[in-house]
């Protein structure tokens, strides 16, 4: 009589039920007996399916005998030890622009990814949530980690850039991630630096995320005939004279932006019109006495020149 399967697999330190499946007269004997622990498990009546527990730590032969009034039946399955998949991924931060894998590991199995590949390794390029399904012959295990781009040190100029020689503050600056180390060919190690001259500017940064990066620039000055007159200083306390901070312009402009920010880096006045005044104000709020800084970028009507940001300090007073 056919009751087992030819083979049985089971997940190594789990726990599986092997079952017949055929149904058996009601006063069937069941004897269940194996090959490597040597147990017997009886059992007399019971609806079917009849079923065995099994948590076994090498493969072997299971066999059941069947007793139905004088007739004898035997059966054996060889039991299968599947080891289950070893995975541990960790969330990772990494650099944009870099190509990163997720590899699942355990070569030679059945891979599922959320992103529906099928492989063991996956070309990952956005901020997300990553699942993998592994399946051993039936041994599952999923794993789930979290992949978080983030940009590198990100400059404010391209490869060439011109200042005007009447510009108060010619400064060339970067955006960098936290604990990045900076160094510029000037000797500064902040996220800006002074330019005194023309030439090649470089900066170097290295952080854990992006590793070692570098960037050059191109300086050149001369004198512009669209000049800025930017002061440096003014009162707004309501007196009628220099109330308002705002520079002023001998060209006509197709693009302008100033953008005013706290010591904190906190905007407190943004304007896109060439008429646009900052009274020392933020949401109708006086702000305090101190240095702000003040970015304003540009382009020129006549020529569309696009003019370097001109980054330069005001002082509120009151």
């Amino acid at each position: 009589m056919n009751l087992l399967p030819d083979t049985f697999g089971i997940c190594a330190g789990e726990i599986a039920t092997l079952k017949i499946e055929k149904k058996l007269e009601k006063n069937a004997t069941i004897i269940w007996f194996d090959t490597y622990a040597g147990f017997t498990q009886q059992q007399v009546l019971a609806s079917q399916p009849y079923a065995i527990n099994l948590a076994v730590l090498k493969p072997g032969k299971v066999t059941v005998k069947v007793i139905i009034g004088k007739n004898t039946y035997y059966d054996s399955t060889m039991v299968v030890l599947n080891r289950k998949p070893v995975l541990s991924m960790r969330d990772s931060t990494y650099c944009k622009g870099r190509t990163f894998y997720l590899d699942a590991k355990n070569p030679g199995i059945k891979y599922q990814w959320s992103t529906g590949e099928t492989t063991q390794k996956i070309k990952i390029e956005n901020s997300g949530i990553y699942w993998v399904k592994l399946n051993n012959n039936g041994c599952i295990q999923y794993d789930t980690v979290a992949v978080k781009f983030v940009q590198g040190a990100t400059p404010n100029f391209g490869d060439e850039v011109s200042f005007c020689l009447s510009d108060e503050n010619k400064v060339l600056s970067i955006k960098t991630l936290p604990n990045t180390k900076i160094q510029w060919s000037t000797g500064s190690v902040y996220p800006s630096t002074s330019v005194t001259k023309e030439g090649v500017y470089w900066v170097k940064t290295e952080n854990k995320s992006c590793g070692e990066q570098t960037d050059s620039v191109t300086v050149k000055l001369k004198a512009c005939d669209c000049e800025m007159l930017i002061p440096n200083s003014f009162t707004p306390n309501e007196d009628n004279r220099n109330d308002y901070f705002f520079p002023v312009l001998q060209c006509e402009y197709s693009s302008f932006k100033m953008t005013i920010k706290d010591k904190w880096d906190n905007v407190v006045f943004i304007t896109n019109s060439v008429n646009g005044k900052w009274d020392g104000r933020f949401k109708g709020n006086l702000c305090p006495e101190e240095v702000y800084i003040y970015e304003i970028e540009s382009v020129e009507k006549l020529s569309g020149k696009k003019n370097a940001p001109r980054i330069g300090k005001v002082s509120l007073f009151r």
